[in-house]
């Protein structure tokens, strides 16, 4: 990650950046032409699990659900994630992490589905990735490929974990990004930073966004409605932010992680997991 101006850092596109060579193909909704408020890749198993009539907290509109996952099952579902870093040097079990400042690996052992969570654990564990050896091992899941989309609401309900009361360990996040970064935009809707929960926007014109002093560890919801030039950001339904400037309209699809470096997360606390209840994206 980059450094996204300020006290901020983005940690999906920093220095030569991992997402800097997320680019290629367009995914497969630019192959289709797919523009506006079309999906541009999805599942086609589609809405499941008797959410169909679920609608995003706190965000008002008539919305149609085309992206979910309730982690009910007992292993990821691979037609709508991948694990790993979406563009890996090499391919396989072990990649490189997307920001070259992370301290772990991805390893997709790490990455796991029980109890109705998604659940990515970072731990302490020597490994070798991307021409380095890094001190520890964690997780990413990822839609490249599977699941895009322009314009709509997209929401997780999240188990962050905590460092000490009200500071947020590591430097998880539930996040969205385009082809060609910055140019394709990336929407990080629940990040830890230095402790804090934030949520940014940043593109190759911009990059805003806000962090509270609030307690967000353990369960919350989070979630943003990303519209033509404007992203709202919600929290446990209450709209906590909104962002106008270098708000992007290319097709994103969706990253979760857990990584770790201290110097722009939290503080290192390990072992620590990620859970995730439910990944939810709606258009309207």
């Amino acid at each position: 990650m980059q450094h996204r101006r300020g006290h901020r850092t983005s940690r999906r596109c920093r220095g030569p950046a991992r997402l800097g060579r997320l680019g290629g193909a367009l995914l497969l909704a630019a192959a289709a032409g797919c523009t506006g408020h079309e999906v541009t890749a999805h599942s086609s198993t589609g809405p499941v699990r008797g959410v169909e009539n679920a609608l995003p907290a706190g965000i008002a509109g008539q919305w149609h659900l085309v992206f979910d996952d309730e982690f009910d099952g007992t292993a990821l579902d691979t037609a709508k994630w991948s694990t790993g870093n979406p563009d890996p040097a090499r391919p396989g079990r072990i990649t490189e992490p997307v920001n070259d400042d992370e301290l772990d690996c991805y390893d997709a052992g790490q990455v796991s589905v029980r109890d109705g969570a998604l659940h990515i654990t970072a731990v302490e564990r020597e490994e070798s990735c991307g021409g380095r050896t890094l001190p520890y091992v964690s997780g990413m899941v990822n839609s490249k490929g599977r699941f895009s989309y322009t314009f709509g609401a997209m929401e997780a309900r999240l188990h962050l974990p905590a460092a000490s009361p009200g500071v947020i360990a590591n430097w998880p996040a539930f996040w969205s990004v385009g082809a060609q970064w910055p140019k394709g935009g990336e929407n990080d809707v629940a990040e830890g930073l230095r402790g804090k929960l934030c949520s940014h926007f940043t593109s190759d014109v911009a990059s805003t966004g806000r962090c509270t002093d609030d307690d967000f560890t353990g369960w919350h919801t989070f979630g943003a409605e990303w519209r033509p030039g404007r992203v709202d950001y919600y929290r446990d339904g209450v709209l906590a932010a909104t962002i106008a400037e270098g708000v992007t309209s290319e097709p994103q699809w969706l990253m979760i992680d857990n990584a770790v470096q201290p110097a722009v997360g939290g503080p290192t606390v390990v072992p620590a997991d990620l859970q995730v209840e439910y990944v939810r994206v709606w258009q309207s």
